[in-house]
C-alpha cells in the first residue's frame, strides 16, 4: 500500500503497529503524516521539470519502422521459397537431361530398325534374283530344275549304340 493512499487512513491497528515496531528497531522514530495541503513551488518545479524531460524523451525515442519488422518476419518464408525455387530448378535439369537422353535412344533405336529393313530389303532382293534366275535357267535348260534351290542332304543311318541299357521293358 502505497504511503499517500487514503485507504491508508483505516489501516487496522495491528499493521500500525507493527509498522511502528519497525520503525523501532530500524532507529527511524516516529513519522509525522504529510498533511494534504497545496504543492510548494519547489515540488511544482520539479513536477514541471519531470514532465518535460518525458515528453523530450517520448519525442525523441526511437520508433522502429514497420517495414523492417515485416522483413524480418518475412526472412524465413524468403528462405524457404529460394530453396524450393533451387529445388524445381534442379528438378527441371534433371528432367531435361532425362528427356535428351530417351530422345537419343529414341534416334538410336530408329537408326537400327532403318538398317535392319534396308538389310531385309537385300535379302528379300537377293531372294528374288536367285529365284528368277533359277527359273530363267529351268525354261532354258532341258533338264527339269526344281523352282527352288535344293540342298541335297544325306540321312543319317540310324544306328544303336551300345552303350545304353534300358530301363523300362517294352510293352508286350
Amino acid at each position: 500500500m502505497s504511503w499517500s493512499d487514503p485507504a491508508r487512513r483505516f489501516e487496522p491497528a495491528e499493521d500500525v503497529q507493527l509498522r511502528a515496531e519497525l520503525r523501532d528497531l530500524l532507529g527511524l522514530g516516529p513519522v509525522v503524516a504529510a498533511r494534504a495541503a497545496e504543492p510548494t513551488a519547489e515540488l511544482t518545479a520539479l513536477a514541471d521539470d519531470l514532465r518535460r524531460e518525458a515528453q523530450r524523451r517520448s519525442r525523441t525515442q526511437r520508433k522502429r519502422p514497420t517495414w523492417g519488422l515485416l522483413a524480418a518476419a518475412a526472412l524465413p518464408l524468403l528462405a524457404a521459397l529460394a530453396g524450393l525455387g533451387s529445388w524445381g530448378l534442379h528438378q527441371k535439369e534433371r528432367a531435361d537431361s532425362l528427356a535428351a537422353q530417351a530422345q537419343r535412344q529414341e534416334q538410336a533405336l530408329t537408326q537400327l530398325a532403318a538398317a535392319h529393313a534396308s538389310e531385309v530389303a537385300k535379302e528379300r532382293q537377293a531372294k528374288e534374283e536367285v529365284r528368277q534366275q533359277l527359273q530363267l535357267a529351268s525354261r532354258k535348260g532341258g533338264k527339269k530344275v526344281e523352282p527352288y534351290l535344293v540342298i541335297p542332304v544325306e540321312k543319317p543311318v540310324k544306328v544303336l549304340g551300345d552303350d545304353y541299357q534300358r530301363v523300362k521293358q517294352q510293352p508286350k
